[in-house]
């Protein structure tokens, strides 16, 4: 039987300064060994600042009140700050929704990959043809065909695409119990999304990783996710397994939310959005 990669009980977050405003309030959800949960919910209801709390990033100002995070049935919620960073390099990585932002312009992919192995505990080589080699063999298992040369490449050389496809690469390098993609696809074109996701679910299910997918997204949840979990205004709202979360949602919010998505989809809404007649719909 899997433990549990995540458990997240009665988690409270607040703005430091404003006396009662509460980010998340007493959430409580779990991502067991080998599963996906999605963690859903309109901008603004907390979601990623729950991963932030998991991942001991929480930006200034915010605070943990209440509560405790688990990760591999660890207690994290008291770890120092080099506490969690190396619970970062051995036990959880994640995957964000600007890639940009996690670069360092100045340098190019290699250097990303350099330091990364040379950071990590179980990497003591500083081997420039070992680095080039493992950094080659994860670009390659996300999709690049030629690894060579995406390494000497800077940031601002790639697409948007390109640079979710070299974090993800980072993410997985050390093949983590628990990844985090926060709103990982949504800047992304169709085709790029579909090929992150397959990379996601096929590592997953070759590597028993489990999955915190964070996204506003519910066809993204639809297609990835073994159990919903959906916010509103920082507190839980509904907690389904994704088949029943799609087929019986049992609160009016998470009913109104499928309604709003599934008229997404309408004859109706494609001739108001992409300007088609009603004869040219399929």
């Amino acid at each position: 039987m899997s433990c549990t990669a995540l458990e997240v009980r009665n988690l409270t977050l607040e703005a430091a300064g404003e006396k009662g405003k509460k980010i998340v309030r007493e959430l409580s959800f779990s991502v067991p060994g080998g599963s996906t949960v999605a963690l859903v919910g309109e901008s603004g209801s907390g979601k990623t600042m729950t991963a932030m709390a998991v991942m001991g990033l929480l930006p200034a100002g915010i605070q943990q009140t209440g509560g405790s995070i688990l990760i591999h049935e660890q207690d994290i919620s008291e770890f120092s700050s080099e506490q969690h960073r190396q619970i970062r390099n051995t036990g959880v990585s994640i995957v964000m929704q600007s890639p940009m932002s996690a670069f360092d312009p100045v340098v190019n992919v290699y250097s990303h990959f350099r330091e990364t192995l040379v950071s990590h505990e179980s990497h003591k080589s500083n081997d420039s043809r070992t680095i080039r080699e493992r950094a080659a063999e994860a670009l390659r298992d996300v999709g690049f065909p030629d690894p060579a040369s995406i390494l000497e490449l800077y940031p601002f050389q790639m697409s948007g695409g390109m640079l979710q496809r070299v974090m993800l690469a980072l993410a997985l390098l050390f093949s983590p119990p628990l990844i985090i993609a926060d709103e990982a696809t949504s800047d992304l074109d169709v085709l790029s999304q579909a090929r992150i996701l397959k990379i996601l679910k096929e590592h997953c299910q070759e590597r028993h990783s489990a999955l915190l997918l964070i996204t506003h997204d519910l066809s993204v949840a639809a297609e990835m996710a073994d159990e919903v979990v959906l916010m509103k205004d920082g507190a839980l709202v509904e907690k389904e397994d994704v088949g029943g979360f799609f087929r019986t949602p049992k609160t009016p919010y998470a009913k109104r939310l499928l309604e709003l998505h599934r008229g997404l989809y309408t004859p109706e809404y494609l001739i108001i959005q992409k300007g088609l007649t009603a004869g040219s719909v399929p």
